[in-house]
């Protein structure tokens, strides 16, 4: 029987969301556990009319303007060199070692249950109202997890998909089923991640 893939994964999904809602906004959801959220004092879609989502803006720097200990190091522009020889420039981009990487996530409270040992840098990319930024698995890590599932390695839903359906999900057992389950959650987290 072979080894399954290593992937990336955390202990605390709710913890990892408010971290990365964190990294988005530039507000602290991070410490917001069973708080008001959002942790701001205006509305950004106006249309629905509605009254302000929470009492106070909470900003991810202290009363000293420092930024805690989890946030993202200042980010410009990422060069990257493309295969042809040339470079392509990410805007919006922060890059950082993997180690860096672990340590701002584990300073936010969430606990990394997975980092596969390959990985010796992150980058972090956000685009903006008019860049639409689209994250492409690697293909070796796409035709990993492929081989894994045709394999018997059990395709991994999040728990809370069950409490929020009434119960668990029975994923197919047959290979085309498999591989159309993989296409379709591929396609969904691309299309939840870009739109």
């Amino acid at each position: 029987m072979g080894v399954a893939t290593v992937r990336f994964d955390v202990a605390n999904l709710s913890q990892w969301g408010r971290l990365i809602k964190s990294w988005s906004t530039h507000l602290d959801y991070v410490h917001l556990d069973g708080s008001p959220e959002p942790p701001r004092d205006y509305v950004v879609n106006t249309s629905w009319g509605g009254p302000a989502p929470a009492p106070a803006t909470v900003p991810d720097h202290d009363s000293h303007d420092f930024p805690k200990p989890w946030c993202l190091p200042a980010g410009s522009a990422v060069v990257l060199p493309r295969p042809d020889g040339g470079t392509a420039t990410l805007p919006f981009a922060v890059a950082m070692t993997a180690q860096d990487f672990q340590q701002r996530v584990a300073n936010a409270g969430v606990t990394i249950t997975a980092m596969p040992p390959q990985y010796t840098n992150v980058v972090i990319v956000q685009g903006d109202v008019g860049t639409m930024v689209m994250r492409l698995p690697p293909k070796d890590t796409l035709q990993s997890s492929e081989d894994d599932l045709l394999n018997g390695e059990p395709y991994p839903l999040r728990a809370f998909y069950a409490a929020l359906y009434g119960g668990p999900a029975y994923p197919p057992t047959d290979r085309p089923g498999i591989m159309e389950l993989h296409a379709d959650r591929i396609g969904e987290y691309t299309l939840n991640n870009c739109a």
